[in-house]
């Protein structure tokens, strides 16, 4: 009788789209921040520091536009906002997953990072206002809390599922490296791309060519990872 949330509510189109639009847009995004922290650190072998940096040209042109976008979708309508945040969204990352390459460092994933950060941050606040303007003002606790929750629940399925694929895919490309291996030291290698950096100094003479593998079964891994974001945003 005295439910957190009337699960009714989600009849309203514009709360039901919003919160859909929100958990993708943060499982998207968070499941990005695992990949490519990992890819900046254990491939490009970037400090944490460093690897955080680089993300800051996202924030800084994701922070200003989500301010904007409210005014963007008044004047051009909510739905093409949305639906123009979302398909920058997904050619983000596409970029990413085609032009990403070790070789060329860092400036192959910032283009990518640029058109992802146009597309979230066009997306993100009007998805919010979707919410808090289909519920009466005597709701607005209700809504302020959804979609607080949306955004975590999709940071967290976003990580979860995007980062079990590309563990999966990781470990099925580094096998037959592994196999090669002893068993104590397989077994990290096996576990990640953290595992393998973590035992270099006990693989003696291999371990250049254990450690470049690992790196390529992470890059291998990551494409197909980014390719599944693409259509889940698409979709969305």
């Amino acid at each position: 009788e005295h439910a957190l949330i009337d699960v009714r509510l989600f009849r309203h189109r514009g709360l039901a789209t919003g919160s859909v639009n929100l958990f993708v847009v943060f499982a998207v995004m968070f499941s990005l921040f695992l990949v490519l922290v990992q890819f900046l650190q254990a491939v490009l072998g970037y400090s944490a520091l460093r690897a955080a940096s680089g993300l800051l040209p996202m924030a800084l042109l994701m922070m200003p536009l989500s301010t904007l976008a409210p005014t963007i979708a008044h004047r051009i309508g909510y739905r093409r906002t949305v639906v123009t945040g979302m398909a920058l969204t997904a050619a983000g990352l596409a970029l990413l997953a085609v032009l990403a390459e070790p070789a060329d460092g860092y400036l192959s994933i910032l283009p990518g990072l640029i058109v992802l950060a146009a597309g979230v941050g066009l997306a993100m606040s009007p998805s919010t206002t979707a919410i808090t303007a289909s519920l009466p003002e005597d709701k607005q606790g209700v809504a302020s809390a959804l979609n607080d929750t949306v955004r975590e629940l999709g940071g967290a399925v976003g990580i979860a599922l995007m980062g079990s694929f590309l563990n999966s895919q990781y470990r099925s490309n580094i096998a037959s490296t592994a196999n090669g291996l002893s068993p104590e030291l397989a077994e990290p290698v096996r576990s990640g791309i953290g595992g393998a950096l973590a035992s270099a100094s006990k693989l003696g003479p291999d371990a250049n060519r254990v450690l470049d593998e690992a790196r390529n079964a992470f890059v291998d891994g990551m494409r197909p990872t980014l390719w599944i974001a693409v259509a889940v945003a698409l979709v969305t």
